[in-house]
C-alpha cells in the first residue's frame, strides 16, 4: 500500500524536531543537555539564593529557575554541587546553565551570560564592636572568604597588598561559625548575604570602608550557546513585565 505523501512530510518533520531541540521565540533552535528539561547546577549552601529546608529546595534561584523553565515549556531539574563543581559541569556540558553568577570579564573568558537581573556589592564586614574602622586596619588580620566565589577572586585580588590572611572555606556554615568563634576579624562577602545574615543569625556587623566593587548576577550558560542565551533573556525580559521578578525580590530579599 502507497504511503500517502502528506504523511510522509509530518513524519519526516516529528523525527527531525525530536533530534533538532526546541525552538526559541527568536525562531532559532536551541538544545538542553536533556530533552524537555532545564538542567540547573546549584550549590545550596547559599541563602537566600539557594538553601534545603526540611529537605526541601528553597530561596530564590530556585524560584526563579522554576518560572524560567514553565516559560521555556520545560522542566526544571535541579543538580547539587560543593563549591566550583556547578562551575566545571557548566564547562563540562553536565548542565544547562547557573543561576545568580556574578558577571566579570574572567568568567565571560569561559561562559556566557543573561541579561543581569540582580544588583549588589561586595562588601567588608566586621562585628560591631570590632575596632577596625579601615581597610589598612586589617593588615596582618584573618579574612575569611567561601571558596570558588567572586568575592574570593576580589580579596586576593584587592586585599593582597595588605598582607592580610585570606582563608578560604568551602562553606558559608563553616565561614560563619568560624565568625562566631572568634577566629576571623573580618569577613568579604556580598550585600545580600551580609543583610541576611544580620537578619536572621543575630550577626551584629558593619562595612568598612563602605561598598567597593557592582556586583550584577545573571544566569551563566554554557560558551557561545546563544540560542540558549537569548532564550533565557526572554524569558526574565516577560518576568521583568508581568512584575513575577519583582515579587520574586521581594520575596525573599526585603
Amino acid at each position: 500500500m502507497k504511503i500517502p505523501t502528506i504523511l510522509v512530510i509530518i513524519s519526516s518533520i516529528l523525527i527531525l524536531t525530536s533530534f533538532t531541540g526546541c525552538t526559541s521565540s527568536y525562531g532559532k533552535e536551541y538544545s538542553t543537555v536533556n530533552p524537555g528539561v532545564l538542567t540547573v547546577g546549584i550549590t545550596p549552601d547559599m541563602p537566600p539564593q539557594q538553601y534545603y529546608e526540611d529537605g526541601e529546595l528553597k530561596g530564590f534561584d530556585i524560584d526563579l529557575m522554576k518560572e524560567i523553565a514553565n516559560n521555556m515549556g520545560l522542566k526544571p531539574e535541579f543538580k547539587i554541587y560543593e563549591y566550583g563543581g556547578a562551575h566545571e559541569a557548566l564547562l563540562n556540558g553536565e548542565i544547562d546553565c547557573l543561576p545568580s553568577m556574578t558577571i566579570s570579564p574572567e568568567r565571560k573568558e569561559d561562559m556566557d551570560f543573561s541579561r543581569a537581573y540582580i544588583q549588589t556589592y561586595v562588601v567588608v564586614a566586621v562585628f560591631e564592636n570590632s575596632p577596625y574602622q579601615d581597610l589598612t586596619d586589617l593588615n596582618g588580620k584573618e579574612i575569611a572568604v567561601v571558596t570558588n566565589t567572586y568575592t574570593e577572586e576580589w580579596a586576593k585580588r584587592y586585599l593582597g597588598s595588605l598582607n592580610a590572611n585570606i582563608k578560604s572555606y568551602d562553606s558559608i556554615q563553616g565561614l560563619v561559625s568560624d565568625v562566631y568563634s572568634g577566629n576571623i576579624d573580618a569577613v568579604v562577602t556580598d550585600q545580600i548575604q551580609l543583610d541576611y545574615y544580620s537578619k536572621n543569625s543575630n550577626f551584629e556587623s558593619r562595612i568598612i570602608s563602605e561598598k567597593m566593587t557592582i556586583e550584577y548576577w545573571a544566569i551563566a550558560v554554557k560558551k557561545d550557546n546563544h540560542n540558549l542565551q537569548n532564550e533565557m533573556n526572554d524569558a526574565l525580559f516577560e518576568l521583568e513585565e508581568n512584575e513575577a521578578l519583582y515579587e520574586l525580590k521581594n520575596k525573599w530579599y526585603d
